[in-house]
């Protein structure tokens, strides 16, 4: 089962694989590739076969769409047609499930890596586990200088400052907050709850309210969520039939958010994408998972 934190922190909501911490939107949408990927992983694979494991130096190919790019970018046309069918991207799996794999943004399964493990016995699926995790610190460190303990550590100290660099160089923005505050004002009129004008909080704020009862149905099913990462929880089990009731006030919330925050999301989305891949390749992202 998918573990899922309460919503990535720029309210796009993508997993990317089977990704255990906050997910967010992928750097290549804004370009500037470096090698850092791949120098971490030539670095890992070092390290593992030092430590006795089989381990192929791997960076996964992110395949998006055009039309995705587009929505990233706030362009209204593509964020319509998205939201015509994903709302903001919570209830859509449960309805449709074969759109998971469709939007994911690469597979476990495609890298060398999974096979090798998949080959190994229980205890040693351990043991590769633990040393994947010292590896890819290392990696990290020795490229990028960033010192991590896990990969949920990495993944937390990458969000908080893509949060820090959000908040500094969007929420202070004159025009952004104008057009947030427009945007609030409008939704208001639309019958919406709208707790903070603040662009960045306005930016997530339809997708924390349906991540929101997502997570509700997931700490009260019968699926135990203890002894995760604080913050996230094991997808539930949600009735197609209940789950498409959910979707459609999802999708009609979505295209009201869209409708009200056309300028909004224009200005404000290529920024915040822009943000998020400059963090991203403080972090050398893009490695392997497996």
């Amino acid at each position: 089962m998918i573990k899922r934190s309460t919503l990535a922190l720029v309210g796009l909501g993508l997993v990317a694989g089977c990704a255990a911490a906050p997910p967010v939107a992928p750097a290549v949408v804004s370009g500037g590739k470096t090698d850092q990927p791949r120098q971490i992983q030539t670095v890992v694979a070092d390290c593992m076969k030092q430590r006795g494991f089989k381990y192929v130096a791997w960076v996964p190919e992110v395949k998006i769409s055009e039309d995705a790019g587009k929505a990233y970018l706030g362009d209204y046309e593509a964020m319509k047609k998205e939201r015509t069918e994903q709302g903001f991207g919570i209830f859509a799996g449960f309805v449709h499930p074969e759109q998971r794999e469709k939007r994911a943004l690469w597979r476990e399964s495609d890298s060398p890596n999974f096979t090798i493990k998949n080959q190994l016995s229980p205890a040693q699926r351990v043991a590769y586990g633990k040393a994947l995790t010292a590896c890819r610190s290392q990696g990290l460190q020795r490229v990028t200088g960033k010192v991590v303990t896990s990969d949920e550590d990495r993944a937390k100290q990458e969000n908080e400052l893509i949060a820090q660099r959000l908040d500094r160089d969007l929420n202070a923005d004159p025009k952004l907050v104008g057009l947030a505050s427009a945007m609030g004002d409008c939704l208001k009129g639309k019958g919406h709850q709208v707790a903070s004008l603040r662009p960045v909080d306005m930016s997530q704020r339809g997708g924390e309210e349906f991540e929101a009862q997502k997570k509700r149905i997931a700490l009260n099913d019968d699926i135990p969520d203890k002894g995760l990462p604080a913050g996230q929880y094991y997808e539930p089990r949600i009735p197609v039939g209940t789950a498409r009731q959910y979707l459609s006030r999802e999708i009609k919330a979505a295209l009201d958010d869209l409708e009200c925050g056309k300028d909004f999301y224009a200005a404000y989305l290529p920024r915040s994408m822009e943000i998020v891949r400059r963090v991203q390749g403080e972090f050398g992202s893009g490695g392997d998972n497996s």
